[in-house]
């Protein structure tokens, strides 16, 4: 995914939920990827029991991330002013509005400071149990406002178009699809439509483009402003 991204010029914020040799990759690559972060606050979180020790815990693999979409979009008004007492965060993609026109930042208080919330358009996992998926994302670009697109780096791998190979995949590796070989993966990726041919196609589109999350906080939301549409 990464790589594809590199071959194709296009600007991408990655939100980090752990350590890997890949993030280290991505920090070599500052000129095309944002590294924000991705907190668990769910009940039995690796991360932490309590939001300051799940912030902290997300702070030491990425301790100047100004960006955050929480695992599950858990979010709540004392949740997003512990976010702006005790980091720097100025801005949260924790809103889903699919496919929706006019899109545009919104300015959150909390703590006495601001905090831009910018809601995001489209998501791979969400396509997977619609009825009427759209893996045509290129389509979608022509939509007034901002859009926003999530992909999942498993789901890219894989070509998902609904989450049984995903969860193949877990059953295979127990759990730990970290540990996944190509046997694992060989024989469960998707060969039609799905979110690898989705990526390819915004990434076709995008060349040359793209937007980090933090620019487009700059701009209140403005994707003109920061040159394009967004990929994270």
């Amino acid at each position: 995914m990464a790589e594809k991204l590199v071959a194709a010029n296009v600007k991408a914020t990655w939100f980090v939920t752990h350590r890997s040799p890949a993030v280290e990759r991505l920090r070599q690559c500052p000129r095309l990827f944002e590294l924000g972060l991705h907190p668990n606050f769910l009940p039995g979180s690796s991360h932490g029991d309590q939001p300051r020790e799940v912030l902290n815990y997300c702070l030491q693999i990425v301790e100047d991330a100004t960006s955050m979409r929480a695992h599950a979009l858990m979010q709540s008004s004392p949740l997003l002013d512990e976010v702006c007492r005790h980091t720097a965060i100025n801005v949260d993609v924790s809103l889903f509005l699919p496919r929706a026109c006019n899109l545009q930042a919104v300015t959150h208080w909390a703590a006495e400071r601001p905090l831009i919330r910018l809601p995001y358009f489209w998501e791979d996992d969400f396509e997977m149990i619609t009825p009427e998926p759209c893996w045509d994302v290129v389509s979608l670009t022509n939509k007034p406002g901002l859009k926003i697109f999530d992909f999942h780096p498993i789901h890219v791998f894989l070509n998902s178009s609904d989450s049984e190979p995903y969860e193949e995949l877990k059953r295979r590796t127990g759990g730990d699809i970290q540990q996944a070989t190509v046997k694992d993966v060989d024989d469960i990726i998707c060969h039609g439509p799905g979110t690898a041919s989705a990526f390819d196609s915004l990434l076709d589109a995008l060349s040359g483009k793209g937007v980090f999350i933090r620019d487009l906080a700059r701009t209140n939301g403005d994707p003109l402003a920061s040159e394009g549409n967004g990929l994270k």
